[in-house]
């Protein structure tokens, strides 16, 4: 079974409610769940609201394919559209969603596009879908029940929300939160209760996360800190909190009401504070109950760590609402231990704990009542807060999502497989897509790439940046890893059937062309095609792996592109060098990467780093050059495959098989690396000269070509006493020469003063060659208790772990090492790249 889960309701305005925190924990527990297979669904209507919607699921780890449907937009603050764009962007969403040849659709929620939504249309044409099931998730019937209220005969919404719940009462299957929504469903829409399954509702890992951390004894410190976010928002006494929006039916004017009956005393010493409110509250301070107005604090939206601070920090979280199709800021606040006083309308009674704090909203004096004792009685606040935090704790998504999934496989079982036919469209489907694009802001745009993204289906692309090899032809470094990589992409992507893969570069006419000729030509690769400007497709993932780091800006154009067909962008990031340790690196370097690195920072949808110490490197040089309230980019951590794990034999040139006759029976150490300052090949050389005047009787062979500013080095190497006896020095060496060194060498010896990875110490380390390593984090963490460590720079530390090995006869072997092939770790990457669950396949 495969199902499609259709997020739109994460990028409307539901997005900052309940339904949008709704529909991203269910999807997200389906996904984890799994199987069966689930694809995620995002609306490209708006680049914005596509962008933030992937981070979040990237952040969250969701492991799942997320593909974007396209369609010409009404581009309007409230309404989605005419009824032409309504009717274009219905098929086109629909034709996406069968183009996947899945057997059902999941709609996170039908009642979007009303009130702003940034343009996006939320139709889908029930033709179009040919049989596929469809499944939609019911939060409530608010508007039906209180019809007076909400659905005035001849309004806008009254209309908008009819023809909405003609769409709704054709679905297959209804998903309800509740018991309370079910019955509303049978009641009020007409619902046979066959087609309805209760699947209930859960509290935001989010939340559980942060109420675990809160429960927790708080240290003097996180006490002051949340006094001071008190303090900055106006809260400066005990205060009863009441959250929500500015609708109706949250009762914020009961809240005042309520607080205004409490006695005098109780009143002057707490304060009342609001989230979002509507005009009754700005209007009741002004007038009915501007007598309490000092006590009363309006926030607006807040900042999700704030709610976890209000939370925490209320003496009563009080909830007066009208009506909850399941009511989630009950168990948010549950969750972090706060004495909960709420109604018991709708759905409020499944998910209260304590009957006695709740009362009818529309009985201000029996909500007061209850208010003022949850604040003067401690027996009655204890049992409020006595187990609030693990009853919150028992609603989570797992069951909710396995409840979904068990109604969606019966429901699919019991149906004639869908027809997956390819669509042609007729005149008339022409001619309703000519109407729609005239009658949308952005056109013919649009419609391509909503027609393309059908065409496509499933089917993605990786777009791999070669810019600088294709440039340079340079085999070394960078480029020897840019290399493996579009090779490795490229043979996992034939594997898979619905990905390819398209290596790219920056050419002088100021556009973006593919490089397939090139991949032919210099990798090998069978890649057919001719190469001009590279056409970008929706869902392409742009993989900036090369090292163009001198004027990012030239990729802009083509990135913009990218995001605009719903794609994501993604950076390779090998080290912080020129950053943390800029005295290492040419003059020039530092500031040029400093440049690239804020540039993409700022620009990209998330980085691959070559280990897990890069990556936290990048996550503190993010903080430094993003504001807090900037979309953040999120990372990742894959290690390189290694050469010597390619199964290829290269035999060693004659120049290898002299140096190693030359050192005879004599131990040696391996010291391989460019001489650059970075390297600090001068610290190893001056460890050796103090062990050699210790006794040490071992060699020393470097194999590294000359790099910058390393002149002295070079002549003391070419000058030095122990040249030719116990200290060798090699500038070219080819792989055969390599391997037969580590092969023959005592231990491999690298001395960085800061590095991305480290491959030179996996291939040796996972052959049992003993390790002498400079103390950096990124060796930890490929090496762990298993070599030998001296500080970084300190010679003197050095001789004396060369002492201390040679006296007893031989540094400790690495058992626990391993290399993963450029196969292995290229198909690590794909999967990482297109967010899917990585499982790496036997070697050959």
């Amino acid at each position: 079974m495969k199902i499609a889960i259709d997020l739109q309701a994460c990028q409307t305005d539901s997005r900052d409610r309940g339904i949008g925190r709704y529909a991203f924990s269910l999807a997200k527990a389906m996904v984890q769940l799994g199987p069966p297979a689930v694809t995620l669904m995002l609306d490209g209507g708006d680049t914005v609201r596509l962008r933030d919607l992937r981070g979040r699921l990237r952040h969250d780890n969701v492991l799942a394919p997320a593909l974007s449907y396209h369609y010409p937009t009404a581009g309007l603050a409230s309404g989605d559209g005419s009824s032409d764009v309504r009717r274009g962007a219905g098929v086109l969403r629909a034709r996406t969603l069968g183009a996947l040849q899945v057997d059902a659709v999941l709609v996170s929620s039908v009642f979007e596009g009303f009130d702003g939504g940034a343009g996006i249309t939320t139709s889908l044409d029930d033709a179009s879908l040919r049989g596929i099931a469809k499944v939609a998730i019911a939060y409530d019937l608010i508007p039906l029940i209180f019809a007076a209220r909400y659905l005035a005969d001849g309004s806008e919404y009254n209309d908008w929300y009819r023809r909405k719940l003609e769409e709704f009462q054709r679905f297959d299957l209804f998903l309800a939160i509740s018991d309370a929504t079910r019955d509303d469903l049978i009641e009020f829409a007409g619902i046979d209760p066959e087609r309805i399954r209760v699947i209930g509702a859960g509290v935001d890992d989010a939340f559980i996360a942060a109420s675990a951390s809160a429960s927790a004894p708080a240290s003097a410190t996180d006490s002051a800190g949340d006094v001071e976010i008190l303090r900055a928002l106006g809260i400066k006494a005990p205060f009863v909190l009441t959250v929500g929006n500015g609708d109706w039916r949250k009762n914020n004017e009961g809240a005042l009401k309520a607080f205004s009956r409490l006695s005098k005393k109780v009143r002057r010493s707490h304060q009342l504070v609001f989230t979002q409110v509507g005009d009754e509250v700005t209007k009741g301070l002004e007038a009915e109950f501007s007598s309490i107005a000092n006590r009363v604090v309006v926030l607006g939206k807040v900042e999700e760590s704030v709610l976890n601070t209000l939370y925490r920090r209320c003496a009563v979280f009080f909830f007066p609402s009208r009506y909850e199709g399941f009511g989630l800021p009950v168990l948010e606040a549950m969750s972090f231990g706060a004495a909960v006083v709420s109604s018991n309308a709708g759905a409020l009674k499944e998910v209260l704990r304590c009957e006695d704090a709740s009362f009818d909203p529309e009985d201000t004096d029996q909500a007061a009542a209850i208010l003022e004792r949850a604040l003067t009685d401690v027996a009655f606040l204890a049992q409020l807060k006595d187990g609030a935090a693990a009853h919150a704790g028992s609603f989570t998504w797992e069951p909710c999502a396995s409840k979904a999934l068990d109604a969606i496989s019966h429901l699919v079982g019991s149906r004639a497989s869908p027809s997956h036919d390819p669509w042609e469209p007729s005149s008339a489907d022409v001619s309703m897509m000519a109407d729609a694009v005239t009658a949308s802001i952005n056109g013919f745009d649009s419609l391509a790439r909503g027609l393309t993204a059908i065409r496509e289906g499933a089917a993605r692309r990786i777009l791999v940046d070669v810019t600088c090899v294709v440039e340079t032809e340079a085999r070394t470094g960078i480029q020897r890893v840019v290399r493996n990589y579009c090779i490795g992409l490229h043979v996992w992507a034939q594997l898979q059937h619905d990905v390819e893969v398209v290596p790219f570069r920056w050419a002088h006419d100021g556009l973006v062309h593919s490089a397939r000729a090139f991949a032919r030509d210099s990798l090998g690769v069978d890649m057919p095609g001719a190469d001009g400007p590279l056409e970008v497709h929706p869902n392409d993932v742009a993989f900036m792996l090369d090292s163009t780091w001198e004027w990012p800006e030239r990729f802009d154009a083509f990135l913009e592109q990218v995001w605009k067909s719903g794609g994501e962008v993604v950076w390779m990031v090998y080290d912080l060098v020129p950053i943390l340790v800029p005295e290492t690196c040419h003059p020039g370097m530092p500031p040029v990467f400093r440049h690239w690195l804020t540039h993409a920072a700022r620009c990209a949808d998330g980085f691959i780093c070559i280990s897990e110490a890069t990556r936290t490197d990048l996550e503190a040089y993010i903080d430094e050059v993003l504001p807090s309230s900037a979309r953040r980019p999120w990372s990742r951590s894959l290690h390189l495959g290694s050469d010597l794990e390619s199964g290829a034999h290269i035999e060693p040139t004659e120049q290898g098989r002299e140096l190693v006759q030359k050192i005879g029976k004599r131990a040696y150490l391996l010291a391989v690396g460019t001489l650059e300052p970075r390297k600090d090949h001068d610290t190893i050389l001056r460890g050796f000269e103090e062990a050699w005047h210790q006794g040490v009787d071992v060699a020393l062979v470097i194999v590294g070509k000359t790099g910058w500013n390393v002149e002295a080095l070079v002549s003391r190497l070419e000058k030095h006493a122990e040249a030719g006896r116990r200290l060798f020095w090699i500038q070219h060496a080819n792989d055969g020469d390599l391997g037969m060194l580590i092969k023959g060498t005592a231990a491999l010896i690298q001395a960085s003063k800061s590095e991305g990875f480290g491959l030179p110490i996996v291939e040796a380390g996972s052959q049992g060659i003993p390790l002498l390593l400079s103390d950096l984090p990124v060796f930890r963490e490929i090496a762990g208790n298993e070599a030998t460590y001296f500080a970084v720079g300190d010679s003197l530390s050095l001789a004396r772990e060369l002492e201390k090995g040679f006296k007893a006869g031989g540094w400790a072997s690495p058992v626990g090492i391993k290399t993963m092939t450029w196969r292995e770790s290229s198909e690590r990457l794909g999967e990482e790249l297109l967010s899917r669950n990585s499982v790496v396949s036997p070697g050959p």
